[in-house]
């Protein structure tokens, strides 16, 4: 049995056949997509190209088909050795489940519009508190309706930099109440 073979055995034993084979797919699926669209890249580069191959007297149909079949012959070649390349070397790291994480929300911060009675994390914790998914004090006491206070500002925190002074002074905003 050649160090291959016995590798891919250990690889197998060690994350389980299961897993092993949804890594593989996995794998392949991607370096399939990533190659597949790198091939069409050249081809689109050969196509632009090709046209030149008949000031060389050479005839550029026959130029394409053989170009293009040894450029997918380098890609089929370089699926297979990047598929053992990562398959030979990936790390799987299996997430264990958490009954504490889902069963508590931390950290909530939650803002409402004006235009709308609840937000949609309202009706979302609402909804998780009935089923019973969601503690009843992990919602925030303010999960009701409220609109937010409307903020105006004074003539002095609105007037840019450069504008004359609010004050009357006929000074730069900046060198006068801006100053400080």
């Amino acid at each position: 049995m050649s160090n291959a073979t016995a590798h891919y055995e250990r690889r197998e034993e060690e994350l389980g056949e299961k897993v092993l084979r949804q890594v593989e797919r996995q794998v392949m699926l991607r370096i399939i997509d990533q190659r597949w669209r790198e091939h069409l890249e050249e081809m689109d580069y050969l196509q632009g190209g090709i046209n030149l191959r008949a000031m060389g007297q050479k005839d550029p149909l026959s130029e394409w088909q053989r170009e293009g079949f040894e450029m997918f012959g380098l890609m089929m070649t370089g699926i297979a050795q990047d598929f053992i390349k990562y398959v030979m070397h990936v790390q799987v790291v299996q997430n264990q489940p958490q009954e504490e994480a889902a069963s508590e929300v931390q950290n909530v911060q939650t803002s409402s519009s004006d235009d709308v009675e609840t937000s949609g994390f309202d009706q979302a914790a609402r909804a998780a508190v009935a089923e019973g998914e969601l503690a009843p004090d992990a919602v925030p006491a303010q999960a009701t309706s409220t609109k937010q206070k409307t903020v105006v500002k004074d003539d002095f925190s609105k007037t840019p930099r450069n504008a004359p002074c609010p004050c009357g002074s006929g000074k730069k905003f900046k060198q006068c109440h801006g100053a400080a």
